[in-house]
C-alpha cells in the first residue's frame, strides 16, 4: 500500500464514489486498474487540502449507474461469498466450454476490464468485491456469452454484487422473447454455424436440434394437443434408459421457440399456429442445481418470464405463479426419478406444484415429466409425492420408431448407404434411435475411412452391446 494511503485525506478519499475522486484530482485520476490485494486509492499529496463540500458530498442522482450505491459498501460477508462463488461457477463453464485453462480463463476476463492479467479476477474468487458497478457488468456479458451461463445465474450474480438496477442488463442478454442469451450472432445464423460444425449422427448426447430429430410425430403431436387450450393437462412419458426422453423434450421446447428452429424439407412443427405455443420450461432434476429448491423455483420463474421476489421460497413462489402466470406454461420435468430421491424437495414443495397444476393458476400451467416406472409405482415408493403423481392423466410409453422414420434418419448420412447395409442396420438396432445412430455412426466412419470389407458390422455390434437391453420385450 502507497505511503500516502495513510494520510487522513487519502484514506477519506478512498470512501468517495469515483466522480468525487475525480474531482479531487482532475489532472490526475487514473483509470489503472489495480492488482488483486491491492486498493483503489487516489494519491493525495499531504499538503493538499481537500475541500468541505467534497467531505459531504451532494447525492448521487438516481439515473446514474457508473459507480456502486451506499449499500454496496455495507455488504455482508455471506453476500461476497456468494458473488464469489457465482463468479468460479462462470469461470469454469467457461473452462468447460472452451477447453482453456483456468488461469487463460481468468487473463482473458481481465483484459476484457481493460487489466493486464486475471490477477483481479483470482482476488474476487477469494471473497472480494469488484470495486465498480462496470467491472460487474463487463464480466456478467462476458462470462453469460462464453459460458453460456442461464439467467438464472445472472440474476443471482447481479443481485450479489448488490447492482442498483439489474434489469436493463438482463434484457440485453436475455430478450423477454428468448431465454437463451444472446452471443452476437443471429439465431439463424448460429444455428447453422452449429450445424456445420456437428457430426451427421449423434452418438451419447441428447438430441438438442429438431431438424435431427426423427419420428415421435405422434407424441409431438398429442402433447401439443393438450396445451392448446386451457386448462392445461398434464403427462408422463415413461421410457427406458436411452429410449430418447430427454431429447423429445429438448425439440419440444425448441419448437415452440422462440425462436423457431430450422426443420428439414417436409418436417412438420407440432404448432402450426403461432398464438397456441405455450412457453415451455425445461427442468433437468440431474442437474445438481436444480437439487436446491430455491434455485429451482428461480429458474421455474425466470423461464416463465415472471419476477422473482426476494426472498424466494415456496410461499412467495405461489404467490407469483398464481398472480402473474398469464401466459400457458409447461414445465417439462425430466428424471422424475432423480426428484424424488431428493430430500430438498418436500412434501410441501410437490403439494404446492399439485395446487398451481390443478387450480391456482387458472389452468395456465401444464406439467409434464419423464420416468422410467409408471405413476403408480412411483407413488407406491414416494408417499410424499403420491398427491402430486395422481393429477397425471395423460401417459406415452416410448418405444422404438416406426419403419419409415428409421429409414428417414439411416437416409440422412451425407454418404448414401447401401440397400444391404440400410437392412442390416433396422434388423440389429430394432428401430430404437439410439441403436440406430450408433450404427450408422460406424459405417459412415467406415466408409469415409476407406475400410473395406464388413469389419464396421462387428464393431457396431460391440458399441450398441451396452444399450442391448432396449431391445428386449
Amino acid at each position: 500500500m502507497p505511503d500516502q494511503a495513510e494520510h487522513p485525506a487519502a484514506r477519506r478519499s478512498s470512501r468517495l464514489p469515483g466522480p468525487w475522486a475525480d474531482a479531487l484530482h482532475p489532472s490526475t485520476a487514473s483509470s489503472t486498474p489495480c492488482l488483486a490485494g491491492e486498493s483503489e486509492v487516489e494519491s493525495i499529496a499531504p499538503d493538499r487540502a481537500v475541500p468541505d463540500q467534497y467531505h459531504n458530498p451532494p447525492p448521487k442522482s438516481p439515473s446514474r449507474t457508473s459507480e456502486f450505491p451506499e449499500s454496496f459498501h455495507q455488504m455482508t460477508t455471506s453476500n461476497e461469498k456468494r458473488f464469489a462463488q457465482l463468479l468460479s461457477e462462470g469461470v469454469h463453464r467457461i473452462r468447460l466450454r472452451t477447453s482453456k485453462p483456468i488461469q487463460v480463463v481468468q487473463d482473458d476476463l481481465g483484459v476484457a476490464l481493460g487489466r493486464t492479467s486475471g490477477s483481479a479476477i483470482e482476488y474476487w474468487r477469494k471473497g472480494h468485491l469488484p470495486p465498480r458497478l462496470g467491472d460487474v457488468e463487463i464480466l456478467a456479458r462476458n462470462i453469460v456469452r462464453q459460458g453460456k451461463m442461464e439467467r438464472e445465474w445472472l440474476e443471482l450474480f447481479l443481485q450479489s454484487a448488490a447492482h442498483p438496477g439489474p434489469g436493463p442488463i438482463i434484457e440485453e442478454l436475455f430478450p423477454a422473447s428468448s431465454q437463451e442469451p444472446r452471443t452476437g450472432l443471429p439465431g439463424a445464423e448460429e444455428q447453422d454455424a452449429y450445424e456445420a460444425a456437428s457430426s451427421p449422427f449423434v452418438v451419447g448426447p441428447p438430441i438438442t436440434q429438431p431438424r435431427r430429430f426423427f419420428g415421435r410425430s405422434f407424441e409431438l403431436e398429442y402433447l401439443a394437443g393438450l396445451w392448446q387450450h386451457a386448462p392445461l393437462q398434464h403427462s408422463v412419458i415413461i421410457g427406458k434408459r436411452r429410449s430418447g426422453k430427454t431429447s423429445l423434450l429438448h425439440c419440444l421446447r425448441r419448437f415452440a421457440g422462440p425462436p423457431l428452429p430450422q426443420l428439414r424439407p417436409g418436417q412438420r412443427a407440432p404448432w402450426s399456429d403461432k398464438a397456441l405455443r405455450p412457453r415451455l420450461v425445461y427442468v433437468d432434476f440431474q442437474d445438481a442445481r436444480m437439487a436446491n429448491q430455491e434455485r429451482l423455483l428461480r429458474h421455474i420463474l425466470s423461464g416463465s418470464s415472471l419476477p422473482v421476489p426476494e426472498p424466494c421460497d415456496l410461499p412467495h413462489f405461489m404467490d407469483v405463479a398464481s398472480e402473474h402466470l398469464k401466459h400457458p406454461t409447461v414445465i417439462l420435468m425430466d428424471e422424475m426419478e432423480a426428484a424424488l430421491m431428493n430430500p430438498d424437495l418436500d412434501q410441501r414443495f410437490w403439494w404446492s406444484l399439485r395446487s398451481l397444476g390443478s387450480h391456482a393458476a387458472a389452468g395456465r400451467l401444464g406439467l409434464l415429466f419423464t420416468t422410467q416406472l409408471a405413476p403408480t409405482e412411483l407413488a407406491r415408493t414416494e408417499q410424499r409425492a403420491s398427491p402430486f403423481l395422481n393429477i397425471f392423466g395423460h401417459t406415452l410409453i416410448l418405444g422404438p420408431l416406426d419403419e419409415a422414420s428409421a429409414r428417414e434418419l439411416v437416409a440422412s448420412s451425407p454418404v448414401p448407404f447401401q440397400p444391404d447395409d440400410v437392412g442390416w442396420i433396422l434388423a440389429q438396432s430394432g428401430c430404437w434411435p439410439c441403436l440406430l445412430q450408433i450404427l450408422c455412426d460406424t459405417r459412415l466412419n467406415a466408409l469415409q475411412s476407406g475400410s473395406p470389407g464388413e469389419d464396421w458390422k462387428a464393431q457396431g455390434l460391440a458399441r450398441i452391446l451396452p444399450f442391448r437391453y432396449l431391445l428386449d420385450e
